[in-house]
């Protein structure tokens, strides 16, 4: 089963990035650096929006150094 991060939309999580109750999985998506639990802790709204056009912004370059990318990976997808 494949779960989505909802900043980047990468669909290769390990984990739901929240469980039926809202617990956070503390996965960071590889993709994009996200921290389900950790980066979206407080009060603001729109962390998702504001960390998509950071990492947009940044290149839309691959986060994690240990987990490659898929084969034919497209961040603009």
């Amino acid at each position: 089963m494949e779960f989505t991060c909802p900043v980047c939309f990468y669909n290769g999580l390990y984990a739901p990035p929240y469980d039926r109750r809202g617990v956070p999985s503390d996965e960071i998506c590889p993709c994009c650096g996200f921290h389900f639990g950790y980066d979206d802790l407080g009060p603001d709204k729109d962390i998702y929006s504001k960390w998509r056009l950071k990492w947009i912004e940044g290149g839309r370059t691959w986060f994690s150094r240990s987990r490659m990318p898929p084969e034919n990976w497209d961040p603009e997808l």
